[in-house]
């Protein structure tokens, strides 16, 4: 029965028709049409857009809302409920509706206009959820009347709850204003409304410094800033308010803080603040986040010191004390410049308050403040050389801490198998399943199919989605064909979906694809050799002498894949190529020993062999000239912007030669790829980490600010972390991109590769300078990220101190760009480093430079000994010039 109501309803559906169809029905046989329903409207959604299947889906949405109790209701079935709802609630006189609207609000705010219909019929209760006052943003005004000009009972009540709501995402007041026509926008709309007289300007102002209290998130509460400024309040306005800006001094917004200094100021000015009042509320402004806010709280307390009496100067002083713990300098000596402008000599209780945050005080104003207590250290500026550091230089990768253990047996390789499934991040784990499987594949004891049952289920729902990352979607496909019936595992491979290879993808997934198809060759052969290109140490690194014995210990002949990276991979001999070449004579697989001979260089002779392997060996040895990579960058004009695009070029050209991988990573560019997969062909040859970077930089220096998520970037960061990689220039260009990187993930990471290579010796400050110098003025990368990330460094040893400040100076030079407008913060960590570190500026050339620059003034005490330019000749010098000639004798007398 319920079925043919629908029928003949949807043939002809109107609003009519369905509140005649509800009307003839009882309780009971609405719920029964209720079961029905969610089905039929999934099946219409299935159904090719027409012109009746609007008027359908609302039929069924508007009987849903009747037939379906509302603690079953769910958003997709109600999505077209017409705002008729309440009408047809009235007239049916519908019982259990009490809750009605809020349950509506609290599944979506876009159904805020039927709830508020249905509480003005009297239907259902007022909503308590925030969603009902969202609601009322989420009308595009854009195109349709704002619901202040549409009901005005929503002026009466709802609209000023939307000053107690904050909102998130797309409903809120700034975000709604982001994108709207000024003339359209809800600011302009409220102004309109106080205007006309339709809102009430008093309660406006009210509402908006309630806002303001409640410390929304900076975004949202920007909004009320902006609007508190349009209402331009008188000064009796403000004086009605006088205490509440004074709590707002107390905000954590900057903006918040901002408008109340102004408007206490304006205050103060006509009607002063008592000190006992005005001192307290200014007070935590002094550690304001943002220094020009500080600044002027300094300014205000100073103001109030010099109208004060003695005791409430004290208090005063005290209370500025607190400013000395800022985190910038600036916001300190404005600070410690009003202490001693009010106290030539310092008290008692105002000493012990210095002595107190002395600890905070910043190094180049550390004196200053030790003079005035009286306590300063007469220690010169001196130039001492940089200590070595404990660790000079990269370490063996073969060392043992950095051995890769093998899987030992059948359990572990289950487990492993099916941990690598929920997370497929470590390269290392990756190739110990693939080795795994290679060699204990072909165990299958009696309790096999128990012990991979859930295994193979993951599996089998993993490959159903083959868009997803690459690498998780190749392990399940390996979990399949090594689960298959036996001499069915290639099979099972070359049965599961393939889907197109992006750009990113086409030069190392084929190899993947191909380490695969050899394992299922082997699973199906009953081989048990295992990979030769399985690492011995983490990172991807061979060492020489346990390829050798797994060369010696096959039964088979390698396949040339697996040659290929297990050359690829392969790390520098530890004995002298001076030593004699082993003997290979009688051994099998000769020709394959004598090639990794060759390749590590204890062989003399090449031999015979294909020509990628042998351009492989070739690399390796040290006879092909090494690819050189340089970058440049270039500005780009979008309309009104500017961009900067880095490029990077390689030197000869490489030319990707199937079989050859070091060629085809020297030619490839690939970007926007997850961290897995960054991170594995990272192992693809560990020797040429150089051409790994240069690969990455463009894209790694096109998301410096973090404009679209790319989640790989942060692992080719921490390839800089790698304890045996001495940074070439492309790994410091990577580094000195990612200690510019906005996201906190990439300059963390820079962060601490930039500690470990200096300690380690594995990057020199002068190098690294160097490479921040090209940057500097290119306008690509940002240097107030420079001078935080750098500060971080710093912060590690006093050795590291020593070194970036050698690094910021080799980074100053005269360029004939223009100097970036943030220049002053890297200038400003130079001068901390060189006050906390008791040094003074070594590099001639940086000084060359400073001097001309508004930073000399600062600077100047600390200048070298000598500059690399010839001085001016002294102001007081003159040209010698011959005495002027006597003056003519006179005549003789006569």
């Amino acid at each position: 029965m319920s079925a043919l109501l629908l029928d003949s309803l949807l043939a002809a559906p109107s609003l009519e028709a369905s509140t005649a169809l509800l009307e003839r029905l009882t309780q009971a046989e609405r719920r029964q049409l209720g079961a029905e329903l969610p089905d039929r409207i999934k099946a219409l959604r299935d159904e090719p857009y027409t012109q009746t299947l609007p008027p359908r889906i609302q039929a069924l949405a508007l009987l849903s809302f009747f037939c379906v109790p509302p603690s079953e209701w769910k958003r997709m079935h109600l999505s077209a409920l017409p705002e008729e709802t309440a009408q047809v609630a009235v007239k049916l006189k519908a019982p259990g509706l009490e809750d009605a609207a809020e349950r509506l609000v609290a599944l979506d705010a876009v159904f805020g206009a039927v709830a508020r219909k249905l509480v003005r019929a009297g239907v259902s209760r007022r909503p308590t959820h925030d969603n009902y006052i969202l609601s009322l943003l989420s009308v595009d005004v854009r195109f349709v009347p704002n619901p202040l000009d549409a009901d005005p009972r929503v002026r009466e009540d709802e609209v000023w709850h939307l000053f107690e709501v904050e909102g998130g995402g797309e409903l809120s007041l700034a975000a709604r204003d982001k994108y709207t026509p000024d003339a359209k926008t809800w600011m302009q709309t409220f102004l309109r409304h106080m205007r006309q007289g339709t809102l009430d300007r008093a309660r406006l102002l009210d509402a908006t410094l309630g806002a303001l209290e409640r410390d929304f998130a900076a975004f949202r509460a920007g909004w009320f800033s902006r609007f508190h400024q349009s209402l331009e309040p008188t000064h009796e306005e403000l004086e009605r308010h006088r205490e509440r800006y004074l709590r707002l001094l107390g905000s954590t917004l900057p903006a918040t803080v901002s408008l109340a200094l102004d408007v206490v100021g304006t205050l103060d000015g006509r009607h002063p603040f008592p000190e006992s009042t005005l001192r307290p509320a200014l007070e935590p402004v002094l550690l304001a986040r943002h220094k020009a806010a500080a600044q002027q709280a300094t300014k205000r307390l100073l103001a109030l010191a010099e109208r004060e009496t003695t005791d409430a100067r004290q208090r005063v002083l005290l209370s500025l004390c607190t400013g000395l713990a800022h985190e910038e300098v600036d916001v300190q000596k404005a600070v410690f410049k009003a202490l001693t402008s009010l106290a030539s000599v310092p008290e008692a209780a105002l000493r012990a308050a210095v002595e107190e945050r002395m600890e905070g005080v910043a190094a180049s104003l550390r004196k200053q403040v030790q003079a005035w207590l009286g306590a300063v250290r007469d220690t010169p500026p001196k130039a001492t050389p940089i200590e070595p550091p404990p660790h000079h230089g990269p370490v063996s990768p073969c060392e043992p801490r950095f051995a890769v253990a093998p899987i030992e047996d059948l359990d572990s390789l289950i487990a492993a198998f099916s941990a690598g499934l929920e997370d497929a991040s470590d390269p290392m784990e990756v190739e110990r399943l693939l080795d795994g499987v290679a060699r204990l594949g072909g165990q299958r004891p009696e309790d096999f199919a128990r012990k991979t049952s859930a295994l193979g289920k993951r599996a089998k729902k993993s490959c159903a989605n083959p868009y997803q990352e690459p690498m998780a979607f190749r392990l399940a496909s390996l979990a399949l064909a090594w689960l298959a019936p036996h001499g069915q595992a290639v099979t099972a491979l070359r049965e599961l979906p393939k889907t197109p290879l992006s750009p990113a993808h086409k030069v190392f997934l084929p190899l993947l694809d191909a380490r695969l198809l050899d394992i299922a060759r082997a699973l199906d052969k009953g081989h048990t050799d295992g990979l030769l290109s399985f690492p011995t140490h983490a990172g991807g690194w061979i060492a020489p002498e346990p390829l050798v014995e797994r060369v010696l210990a096959s039964a088979t002949e390698p396949s040339p894949t697996d040659l290929c990276l297990a050359l690829s991979r392969l790390a520098p001999a530890e004995e002298s190529r001076t030593a004699p070449a082993p003997s290979r004579k009688g051994q099998p697989h000769v020709e394959t020993l004598k090639l990794i001979d060759w390749a590590s260089g204890r062989g003399r002779t090449e031999p015979r062999g294909p020509e990628a392997l042998l351009a492989m060996g070739r690399r390796h040895r040290g006879d092909t000239a090494p690819s050189v990579h340089t970058f440049t960058v270039k500005a780009r004009r979008s309309g009104e912007y500017t961009f900067h695009d880095l490029h990077v070029s390689t030197k000869p050209k490489p030319k990707a030669t199937r079989g050859d991988l070091p060629s085809q990573v020297l030619s490839a560019k690939y970007g926007g790829v997850d961290k897995p997969y960054a991170r594995w062909a990272a192992t693809l040859w560990p020797s040429g980490m150089e051409a790994y970077f240069a690969s990455r930089a463009e894209e790694l220096a096109g998301n410096l600010d973090w404009f679209e998520a790319s989640w790989g970037n942060a692992a080719c960061y921490e390839q800089l972390l790698h304890p045996w990689l001495h940074l070439g220039p492309m790994g410091r260009l990577v580094l000195a991109l990612g200690l510019a990187a906005k996201k906190p993930g990439e300059s963390g990471v820079s962060v601490d590769a930039a500690i470990a290579a200096l300690e380690t010796g594995r990057l020199s400050a002068q190098e690294l300078g160097a490479t921040m110098g090209e940057l500097r003025t290119t306008g690509l990368v940002k240097l107030k990220r420079w001078a935080t990330t750098l500060a971080r460094v710093a912060s590690a040893s006093e050795h590291h101190a020593r070194q970036v400040s050698v690094a910021i100076q080799r980074a100053l030079r005269k360029s004939p760009h223009a100097a970036p407008r943030d220049e002053g913060s890297l200038v400003k960590l130079l001068l901390e480093l060189l006050s906390q570190t008791e040094t003074r500026l070594e590099d001639t050339e940086a000084w060359d430079y400073l001097r001309e620059t508004p930073h000399r003034k600062s600077l100047e005490a600390l200048a070298p000994m000598i500059s690399s330019t010839a001085p001016p000749p002294p102001s007081g010098a003159r040209r010698k010039t011959p005495r002027r000639a006597a003056r003519r004798p006179r005549p003789a007398a006569r």
